[in-house]
């Protein structure tokens, strides 16, 4: 789990020393948040050059918030959730919570907070802060939680239709079928319930599992093809043509025709290696308009 926290970072970068912090019993720091009733969020009670360096930071600072809230990191964002317990609370901070549970998704989250959480350590590096700039840094991520909306909250609200458009490439007509990709999940083996039929880690390399579904909205029988697997680095595709082969109930497809509007969903595993990551995309077969579907963004092992 990723474990920067916002005020954490700041704290250590403070002029002024002497803000309240709790001890929890695990001796983690915790900051005690501001009345931001009584915080000019604004920034008209900070210097013109306070001012221009938190506007600098601000696209790095809240999505640094909003990703490691929803990926359950340790955040500033997290403690305004946990003192608004059973009041209202921003849907689209919510909705991606949810969506990070889903692991295609979930190792995107998790890339791109990665880079924001990165940029923000970098501008944050040996600066000295007052207490002032950091009660109004902290106020604005705490607006994110608010249901109206701000110029904090459209920060969430624009990556989250980002993510959307994402879940929508996950799904399209390919051929004489419907394919959906509900999930991309990555393992050091497969272990299928059945010691004959899993498939033992390699050093080299993890496994890459595409959950799909295809549905024939043909009017008569067809044979789905299990397909192709890209992965993108540095401008350049990695195709993986051939998927692994075991032979157990809910992997492959295996010469299974199906009969019209009926629905197979299956597990097509892929062995990736180790030295490859970016973002991962699947070609069904039998695909005359070399259609490509989302997967997920492959992570560094």
């Amino acid at each position: 789990m990723r474990t920067s926290r916002f005020a954490i970072t700041l704290m250590i970068c403070l002029v002024a020393p002497g803000l309240s912090i709790a001890a929890t019993k695990k001796g983690a720091n915790k900051q005690v948040l501001p009345d931001c009733d009584k915080v000019l969020i604004d920034g008209s009670g900070l210097s013109t050059e306070e001012n221009e360096f938190l506007f600098s930071v601000q696209k790095a600072l809240m999505t640094t918030e909003f990703l490691g809230f929803a990926v359950g990191n340790d955040t500033v964002l997290g403690d305004f959730y946990a003192q608004r317990k059973g009041k209202e609370f921003n849907a689209d901070l919510m909705k991606l919570k949810e969506l990070s549970r889903k692991q295609s998704m979930g190792w995107l989250m998790g890339h791109d907070f990665d880079e924001a959480n990165t940029a923000l350590g970098v501008a944050l590096k040996e600066r000295k802060l007052s207490t002032d700039v950091y009660n109004v840094g902290v106020c604005r991520v705490g607006a994110m939680a608010n249901t109206s909306t701000n110029a904090y909250n459209m920060y969430v609200t624009t990556y989250l239709k980002g993510l959307e458009e994402r879940q929508a490439g996950m799904q399209g007509q390919v051929g004489y079928f419907d394919v959906t990709v509900n999930d991309c999940t990555l393992s050091k083996s497969i272990d299928t319930g059945n010691r004959f039929t899993t498939v033992k880690p390699d050093a080299d390399a993890r496994y890459l599992t595409v959950n799909a579904t295809f549905k024939n909205t043909d009017n008569e029988g067809r044979l789905p093809f299990e397909g192709s697997l890209f992965i993108t680095k540095d401008g350049k595709d990695y195709k993986f043509d051939t998927a692994e082969s075991i032979m157990s109930e809910g992997y492959g497809i295996r010469l299974r025709s199906l009969n019209p509007f009926i629905k197979l969903t299956t597990k097509i595993v892929y062995k990736v290696p180790n030295e490859l990551s970016g973002d991962v995309y699947w070609k069904p077969g039998r695909n005359a308009e070399d259609k490509k579907l989302w997967c997920t963004r492959l992570p560094a092992a």
